[in-house]
């Protein structure tokens, strides 16, 4: 065999190995330079870990999309180029499905009131001329609505996102659809693994740990009972700050007793550092001590 070839193949074999980098920098027979439909690269941590979406952003250029360049009922590749894929690095719920860590495809069937996602395991393809049916694993429907501006580059990204949840949005032209993400059951016993394993240890900052698991089971679990004792714990190992005071003061006021509310709202207030500066805190607290018992 020819060096030429045996280099020729040694580089195909390489592209083919590290799929889903950038095809215009690694593809042999393109050289690296802007493209029409840029790629981009979004990602967000949902739980203890993060959700990456790979996706080619194509424009409007004063072209009709929806009913026109992509046609109602026709599949869709869900961007540009090549295969538009989401890597899990959880298990995650997707509209009521669990979906296992790992890399997907996504495409999608735009119609005027709703669309239909695919989860396809073929990640190595392009677009919808390799689409198969037989590799979809998963399949949602979501409704259309308006989006909130004209959007004229193809857009992928997350709403609303708190430490457990968040929806996953696509918009482009005047259209949106919303995806909602949360953690699944076996993500979630991994979290709470790894408080329980911290808060096991007797090791510095073990307070602060008490403070933060507090506040995950505060405004995650809505654990109100555990929350409070995990705060007190945090306080009585000598995080004695305003934040964990007015933390403790959320949980009491959650769990309706209003008055100790406003007596941990002005022990905070108590707790502000001389100089502190921060005039953000020092509002929040005084909202709280006059808001909480009305």
């Amino acid at each position: 065999m020819k060096k030429t070839s045996i280099l020729f193949t040694l580089m195909l074999l390489y592209i083919s190995a590290t799929a889903q980098v950038d095809p215009v920098i690694h593809d042999i027979t393109r050289f690296n330079r802007p493209t029409t439909s840029q790629r981009a690269e979004i990602s967000q941590k949902i739980g203890l870990n993060f959700i990456k979406i790979n996706y080619g952003r194509p424009n409007v250029k004063k072209r009709k999309i929806f009913g026109g360049l992509l046609e109602y009922g026709k599949i869709w590749r869900l961007g540009a180029d090549y295969q538009t894929v989401i890597d899990l690095q959880n298990e995650y719920v997707i509209n009521g499905d669990t979906i296992p860590e790992g890399k997907y495809a996504l495409y999608a069937i735009p119609n005027q009131d709703s669309w239909t996602l695919f989860f396809n395991q073929d990640t190595e393809g392009w677009g919808q001329y390799t689409y198969k049916a037989e590799n979809n694993v998963y399949e949602f429907s979501f409704p259309v609505e308006k989006a909130p501006e004209f959007t004229e580059t193809f857009t992928i990204g997350f709403l609303n996102a708190s430490l457990n949840n968040a929806e996953m949005f696509v918009q482009w032209e005047n259209s949106r659809i919303k995806i909602p993400i949360t953690i699944s059951d076996k993500h979630r016993k991994e979290i709470e693994l790894n408080y329980t394993n911290a808060l096991g240890l007797h090791e510095q900052r073990l307070g602060y740990k008490y403070y933060l698991t507090s506040e995950y089971l505060f405004l995650e679990d809505k654990n109100y009972d555990k929350a409070l004792t995990y705060i007190q714990k945090a306080i009585d190992s000598g995080i004695n700050a305003f934040y964990t005071h007015y933390l403790k003061g959320e949980i009491l006021l959650a769990m309706g007793d209003k008055k100790a509310a406003v007596a941990s709202a002005v022990e905070a207030k108590k707790k502000l550092q001389k100089g502190f500066s921060n005039p953000e805190w020092e509002r929040k607290i005084e909202q709280a001590i006059l808001n909480w018992d009305k």
